[in-house]
């Protein structure tokens, strides 16, 4: 009876993890603005998502930037923000943000606004699928349009989760965390990714550096069982191009 209540535990709260919705926010924010955005994002607003995660309207807030400059347009992004909630029911974004600017003390929204010296350049509502936890400072965050995305989840969670759970247990590549979502909305065969999974790293050079192995399966720390899921998986089929991006993000700041 103990045995069957803490399986019965531990489907709850995988449950409840993977049923965790999260809003993600891309933005460019031009060189000579950087500054004046990271200020007034970490010391300000990240007071109102501290209030909100708080009271539990939020599951946690955070901020990221893209490592290098891959494009310098306008259109492309360099920052997201990724706000997080426990389920679809219970996400309301302007409840969470509105019921708290009490947060920001005697400072006037108005004054610490970024809207209008940054451009957000898409968004997208994203579904958490699996996860292998741990802490991580850099996101390998690996974008892919498969042609069945089902076919996609399961086999990321039967056959490449157990590798990389291997991975961060016995630190052989320096992976830390690894998690798969897909895409809620926007959705439809032209948008620009419908899954992604996430590599995660505490060092830079780390994440390169899988970068290189996952190239060349041979050169890895855990070959043997690289070949071996490479044997069994189906991912040539279901993604004949590969992943549509793979970028690395480097954490600014977490509240949670």
């Amino acid at each position: 009876m103990k045995k069957l209540f803490l399986i019965l535990v531990v489907m709850l709260m995988s449950i409840a993890t993977y049923g965790q919705i999260s809003y993600l926010q891309y933005r460019h924010v031009p060189a000579d603005q950087e500054e004046k955005f990271l200020e007034r994002e970490t010391k300000h607003w990240s007071k109102v998502a501290q209030a909100a995660v708080k009271k539990g309207q939020m599951q946690s807030w955070s901020l990221w930037r893209k490592v290098g400059i891959t494009n310098a347009d306008t259109s492309t992004p360099n920052y997201v923000f990724v706000n997080t909630y426990e389920s679809i029911d219970k996400m309301d974004p302007e409840k969470a943000w509105n019921d708290n600017l009490d947060a920001l003390g005697n400072i006037k929204p108005e004054s610490i606004e970024t809207s209008s010296f940054t451009t957000t350049t898409f968004d997208y509502y994203i579904q958490s699928e699996d996860h292998v936890p741990g802490e991580y400072k850099y996101a390998l965050v690996n974008y892919g349009k498969p042609t069945d995305r089902n076919a996609f989840i399961q086999e990321n969670r039967s056959l490449w989760k157990p590798l990389h759970e291997a991975s961060i247990k016995n630190i052989l590549n320096g992976m830390t965390y690894w998690g798969m979502s897909s895409v809620i909305y926007p959705a439809g065969n032209q948008d620009r990714f419908s899954v992604f999974t996430v590599d995660g790293f505490n060092k830079l050079s780390d994440a390169l550096n899988y970068l290189r192995f996952t190239e060349t399966s041979d050169n890895s720390p855990n070959a043997a069982a690289w070949n071996d899921v490479l044997d069994k998986t189906k991912m040539d089929d279901l993604m004949p191009n590969g992943f549509e991006r793979r970028i690395i993000y480097e954490r600014v700041m977490t509240i949670k």
